[in-house]
């Protein structure tokens, strides 16, 4: 810094808004629309069958790695 530089004097005077710059209205939102029925047997047993997919990726998996793991030991 040199001394041929002015001190720093803050940020510029904040200037309020004039009158009136506002929206006068304001939209009201309509009525929300009503859900579709659910049929819950559905999604249960669609709910099932996804678990039931998730937990035989779970046991192929499980038994590749325990299968990858087997022959990497043998292999020593």
């Amino acid at each position: 810094m040199s001394d041929s530089e002015e001190p720093y004097t803050g940020p510029p005077v904040n200037v309020p808004p004039p009158p009136g710059w506002r929206v006068e209205a304001v939209a009201l939102p309509g009525e929300p629309r009503r859900m579709p029925p659910q049929d819950h047997a559905a999604i249960d047993a669609a709910e099932q069958r996804a678990r039931l997919v998730t937990q035989w990726m779970t046991l192929v998996a499980v038994a590749a790695m325990f299968t990858v793991l087997i022959i990497g030991l043998v292999d020593f």
